[in-house]
């Protein structure tokens, strides 16, 4: 138990107070999250992204093999959340399938494994956040349309990521070896670790946004799908395509993580239930931290190595 606490208070606490900061910005100076979003999107993640592959070890096999193991997690959460949900209204299906396949492994998810873990496992998260994004950009939009969007529609939304062009600069940099300019190296390295801080205060920003608590049951089976199914399902996965540690413990805690803000988004333009977007967001991250510890726990007891 004293350990638990004591990894709540090294890796979890410095993460809610900063989002803590944020949203009493945001509830005291009714800061607007968009554009701090906006800069976020378009400068400091692709930053991120750049630095963490162009200076990392990680070889193309093992980036597809990420890519393979979260292929096959979406796909099974997204049908698990259907046939959970499959007797209730089209609305309330969508807005959970939303819930169980996309997680916040970027505001929540990048800062708590570079407390929790070493670069190499922080590095390999980067990568699964790559995934995530793509796929929240397709299968997201096709699960959010309910079958009003095409799935070629959706996929088209990919190429306006910004994230993804810096994952390939980053790669062809990795493997040719190729050295940036100091002038270019230090701006990039700058703006990256901005990335970090930024994510925890637009985290804080956008749960000030939120209202109570509705619709508890079906909250409570998107959330349970989130926080509970999905280590489960992703440790399965790790274990039958034979990642290796550090990738094993990303994709475990990146599929851990509770839900994405994006999942507001995709509620607001596919007319689904912006609230029950809302609730569960907000009640799979207050209850992640209890979730979180334990997986860090049972992460380090595996792996002692791996752990800072």
């Amino acid at each position: 138990m004293l350990e638990l606490l004591q990894i709540f208070i090294d890796n979890i606490a410095p993460i809610l107070l900063i989002a803590a900061v944020g949203y009493t910005i945001g509830r005291r100076l009714e800061v607007d999250p968009k554009p701090v979003g906006r800069i976020l999107y378009n400068v400091l993640s692709p930053a991120l992204v750049f630095q963490s592959i162009s200076t990392s070890r990680i070889t193309g096999v093992e980036v597809a093999q990420i890519f393979l193991v979260m292929s096959l997690f979406i796909v099974i959460m997204g049908g698990a959340g259907w046939l959970i949900m499959r007797g209730n209204n089209r609305v309330e299906r969508a807005s959970v399938m939303l819930c169980a396949t996309c997680a916040n492994n970027g505001n929540f998810g990048l800062p708590l494994i570079s407390f929790a873990f070493g670069p190499e496992v922080f590095t390999r998260a980067v990568i699964v956040f790559i995934a995530f994004t793509i796929f929240n950009y397709t299968s997201g939009v096709f699960i959010a349309s309910s079958g009003r969007k095409s799935l070629r529609q959706a996929a088209l939304n990919v190429l306006f990521v910004p994230a993804v062009y810096a994952a390939i600069a980053g790669i062809i940099v990795s493997f040719a070896g190729f050295t940036l300019p100091p002038v270019l190296a230090r701006s990039v390295l700058l703006v990256s670790q901005a990335s970090v801080p930024m994510m925890l205060l637009l985290l804080g920003l956008q749960l000030a946004r939120s209202a109570a608590l509705t619709r508890i049951g079906v909250v409570s089976v998107g959330v349970g799908l989130r926080l509970l199914v999905s280590p489960i399902v992703a440790a399965a996965l790790v274990m039958l395509v034979g990642l290796n540690a550090p990738a094993t413990v990303a994709v475990i805690m990146q599929s851990s993580m509770p839900v994405a803000v994006a999942t507001i988004i995709l509620a607001s333009e596919f007319e689904l239930d912006h609230q029950l977007s809302l609730s569960m967001i907000m009640a799979s991250t207050l209850l992640s931290p209890v979730t979180l510890s334990i997986l860090i726990f049972l992460l380090r007891r595996w792996n002692p190595a791996l752990a800072l």
